[in-house]
């Protein structure tokens, strides 16, 4: 038998239609998690993604019927695989803002899997996926003009571009084959070597495209001369160096970092994990390496993926804003408490900043923040997460841009910007409505072991 009653079929009913069935006869609200779902997912235990998955689908969630539209299409629902209730199902979640399935939908459409065959409709997928930032968005419009399809082949490169520019290592590849071709492009094997390291520095860069990278960067670096592919080498520098904080050779830099899913992401600064040869998280006063996975350097984000996932994670607060005048704290580890392992929870309210104040985020705060601070969770009254933490009120830079008026203040990348980031990577979190209100003494308890300090050892 399946939850709260239900057996796991439906007479000789299996699968996507059961499901659409015993949703419409769900009892009520069960507890689930997504990121259980997933983990499920990924280890192949069928029955226990359907488990975690019912729930969530009846309330509506767009990550979930994103996940039930992969079960569809694999056969893994306890049916075979049904490529027109995957594409129903994508629908759902893509209609949520879940850009996962705004490409999954845009590929089923471009093949003609489960729906009729429109390029039309697949190129507007992946057109709405490409303007939430999807790298892959992107790509795939570049590579359907590589096949002739929406529009000329000449307008491909400058689509792959764009996904170069975004992230992605698969557009890296596809046009440094071109430039060592000469294909649509002149040839060029200099470019075509460029864009293998470029495209081999990207976090996503693994498995198969991690493989033709590499060849295409042997390939054209044995049409080089050796002082150019040289040159070319030395030019490759490390994403945004100019936000890199400037330490003593050797000297580890500190600042905090706190777990958002159960998978083991975790959020920083860009300008903390930026330049690392190492990142150690400290958790439960033992090092988990952290691998670095998605950079924003505009908004000064950094996700983070650990070693071994806690089994906790922060809950972020409904909706995007957080309107002036809300009551916050910043936690983190300043100065020596990175090495003393304890956590430093300051108070304040959020602030709207004047027009033509501070670099357009308009988001500050009146908790104090100092340096180590960065990269913290901002948290409203209940604990849940309502930004991150990115200045300190009397920095340096924050000096030079806004003058000496803002010493009370600190500043923070704001909800909405974090959850699009969080998005983009398709990264699982969970949200809530905040509730009674927690002193810091209870939110220090709540926060044990998902704000953590982090440790960087800078690249030589």
């Amino acid at each position: 038998m399946g939850v709260a009653g239900f057996p796991f079929r439906l007479g000789k009913m299996a699968g996507c239609a059961a499901l659409a069935l015993l949703l419409a006869l769900w009892p009520g609200t069960v507890r689930a998690d997504f990121d259980d779902a997933l983990k499920a997912y990924e280890r192949g235990d069928d029955a226990a993604v359907l488990r975690e998955l019912r729930p969530l689908l009846a309330a509506g969630s767009p990550s979930a019927a994103w996940l039930m539209g992969r079960m569809c299409a694999a056969g893994r629902s306890g049916g075979p695989a049904d490529a027109a209730a995957a594409a129903r199902w994508y629908r759902k979640a893509a209609a949520g803002g879940n850009v996962a399935a705004m490409l999954s939908l845009g590929e089923l459409y471009w093949r003609g899997q489960g729906v009729p065959q429109n390029d039309g409709q697949a190129g507007d997928w992946f057109k709405k996926a490409a303007a939430k930032g999807a790298a892959q968005g992107w790509y795939l419009l570049g590579l359907m003009r590589l096949d002739g399809r929406l529009g000329p082949v000449s307008d491909a490169p400058g689509l792959l571009r764009r996904a170069v520019a975004a992230g992605s290592p698969e557009a890296a590849v596809t046009l440094g084959e071109l430039f060592l071709e000469g294909r649509i492009l002149p040839r060029d094997p200099g470019e075509a070597y460029r864009l293998a390291l470029a495209g081999a520095a990207m976090p996503a860069a693994q498995g198969t495209v991690q493989h033709r990278l590499a060849a295409l960067a042997l390939a054209a670096e044995k049409e080089l001369p050796a002082a150019t592919a040289q040159a070319i080498r030395a030019k490759k520098q490390p994403q945004e160096p100019s936000k890199a904080v400037k330490t003593p050779a050797g000297q580890l830099r500190t600042g905090t970092g706190f777990v958002v899913s159960r998978l083991g992401h975790m959020l920083t600064n860009a300008h903390v994990a930026n330049g690392c040869a190492r990142i150690d998280a400290i958790i439960d006063g033992r090092p988990v390496a952290a691998t670095p996975v998605r950079f924003d350097p505009g908004n000064d984000l950094a996700l983070l993926k650990l070693a071994v996932a806690p089994p906790r994670a922060l809950t972020f607060r409904e909706g995007s804003i957080v309107a002036p005048g809300t009551a916050v704290f910043a936690a983190g580890y300043p100065g020596e408490r990175a090495r003393t392992g304890q956590l430093r929870i300051t108070s304040g309210r959020t602030r709207e900043l004047a027009a033509g104040a501070g670099d357009g985020k308009g988001v500050a705060v009146s908790a104090e923040v100092l340096p180590g601070n960065s990269g913290g969770p901002l948290l409203d009254g209940s604990g849940r997460v309502a930004g991150v933490v990115r200045a300190r009120r009397d920095s340096d830079a924050v000096r030079e841009r806004m003058g000496g008026g803002v010493a009370d203040m600190g500043f923070v990348v704001p909800l909405a910007e974090v959850k699009a980031f969080l998005s983009r990577g398709q990264t699982p979190i969970a949200t809530a409505p905040s509730g009674r209100t927690l002193d810091e003494a209870a939110l220090a308890r709540e926060l044990s072991g998902m704000v953590v300090p982090l440790f960087c050892q800078p690249a030589r």
